[in-house]
């Protein structure tokens, strides 16, 4: 499936926060936030709704993480 660059650069880090360590949670929250303020600069939109606009995306872009992981696992 294709994405976008700046979805790939927003779906990753936000993938990277949930399951950072708990001194990397700062870091991380810090680059999304980052990110979600690029993507949203010029618009109407919060950092919130835009995840929840990608909610979908997201949790598609998270299953095929897992499998990908589970797979290099499996080999």
């Amino acid at each position: 499936m294709a994405r976008s660059e700046q979805l790939e650069a927003i779906l990753r880090p936000q993938y990277e926060l949930e399951y950072a360590e708990p001194e990397d949670l700062p870091r991380c929250l810090e680059r999304l936030n980052a990110l979600l303020d690029e993507a949203i600069a010029g618009t109407h939109l919060t950092r919130r709704e835009l995840l929840s606009v990608l909610r979908d995306r997201y949790h598609e872009y998270k299953r095929t993480q897992l499998l990908a992981e589970a797979r290099r696992r499996a080999v």
